[in-house]
């Protein structure tokens, strides 16, 4: 019996825990203003005032206007940026390889494009994709 009721205990704790917890991952806003509190208490310690001042005003405006359409919004943009961003990037690494560039040029315009890429590959996580 007592086992039964420690078990019982236990799961009841494990639910509340992930019931605190559900919230974060509904309301994106929430996720936001958690992940920016904890970016001002990071700058806290290191003494960055300036950083502060910014994550500061971050989080006004994150309390302001966030709403989950408007923050899938700003990602969505930043998914077309970065895209874009890419298809630049890919186009120069072609001229340079059809101008015949040195192999140093070459190899630069294919690191800018891995990082593009790999930014491009950041903003799609962020919106979910």
């Amino acid at each position: 019996m007592k086992r039964l009721a420690i078990a019982v205990l236990l799961s009841s704790i494990a639910t509340l825990s992930l019931a605190q917890k559900a919230p974060d991952a509904a309301d994106p806003c929430l996720a936001k203003r958690q992940d920016i509190l904890q970016q001002i208490d990071q700058a806290k310690t290191k003494g960055n005032d300036k950083q502060l001042a910014g994550l500061n005003k971050a989080l006004k405006a994150n309390d302001a206007n966030c709403t989950p359409q408007s923050l899938r919004a700003a990602r969505e943009k930043d998914v077309s940026e970065t895209r874009a961003k890419v298809a630049d990037r890919d186009r120069e690494l072609t001229e340079a390889k059809v101008e015949g560039k040195d192999k140093d040029k070459i190899a630069k315009r294919e690191q800018k494009l891995n990082e593009a890429q790999a930014e491009l590959h950041r903003a799609q996580k962020a919106l979910g994709n």
